[in-house]
């Protein structure tokens, strides 16, 4: 097994990649703490992992102090964090202009302060705030450890709102510079920009947003979450030990750098 004896913390593990993510961990032998913003479903994702001495817990990873009490709770329930995907994200937000983009072909001009603040609140802070105490529990433990953040093709390339184009492309910023600070430290921190995935916040975009970028997709499909998962799995395991500060794109070639 490629994660044996490995604790991995997932955010946004209730459902969609976070839960594919949680479930090929627990295959590969690691003891997983299975995070959402809801304490059902991190629940309900725990209770579908295979073996045993998983956990769940409930946390905001907009919100500094709720992110600290949580790696607190694994902190003391294992005493080690050994892989961190920061997968926690949304891609809408109440008063992101998405309504008027379907009727105007516009958004940018449409987007609240509200909307773009609150969005990258849980895209950016949130990324920062994980990685940030996931890195002390790593490093008082003086183990190596795999940061793998979820990006997206829109932080790559046109695709995407402006709000969230912006908080995917600082994922890749971060990445990289947290990257060359903690490397001496034995810890890798890698990024993922998944394409077009078929999971729950892909099925509440509409056709008309969708249906042109399958089509422009030379693979000609969609993927699924376990297209994601296997990529973190790779770069969570000592396959890819000498891997650090990249991005892998899963996209069916929408996206070729």
């Amino acid at each position: 097994m490629k994660l044996e004896n490995r604790v991995a913390l997932v955010t946004g593990a209730g459902s969609g990649l976070g839960r594919e993510i949680s479930r090929h961990f627990a295959e590969e032998g690691a003891r997983v703490a299975a995070v959402d913003l809801r304490p059902e479903t991190a629940e309900e994702t725990r209770s579908m992992l295979a073996g045993s001495s998983h956990f769940a817990a409930a946390v905001d990873v907009s919100d500094g102090s709720s992110v600290v009490e949580m790696f607190g709770k694994v902190d003391a329930e294992y005493g080690r964090v050994d892989i961190l995907v920061n997968n926690a994200g949304v891609d809408h937000i109440p008063g992101d202009g998405r309504d008027q983009l379907l009727e105007t072909g516009q958004q940018t001009i449409y987007m609240s302060d509200e909307g773009f603040t609150k969005l990258m609140a849980i895209n950016v802070n949130g990324v920062f705030f994980c990685l940030r105490e996931a890195t002390r529990i790593m490093q008082r433990e003086g183990n190596p450890g795999s940061i793998i953040n979820m990006s997206s093709i829109a932080g790559l390339s046109q695709f995407g709102n402006v709000s969230y184009s912006a908080s995917k492309s600082a994922v890749l910023g971060i990445t990289r510079a947290t990257a060359a600070e903690l490397g001496r430290f034995g810890i890798r921190v890698n990024a993922i920009c998944p394409g077009v995935i078929e999971t729950p916040m892909t099925a509440g975009v509409t056709g008309p947003l969708i249906a042109p970028l399958v089509k422009a997709t030379p693979l000609g499909r969609v993927g699924q979450p376990a297209d994601i998962a296997t990529t973190a799995v790779f770069l969570a395991s000592d396959e890819s030990g000498f891997i650090t500060g990249q991005w892998i794109s899963p996209n069916g070639g929408l996206v070729m750098q």
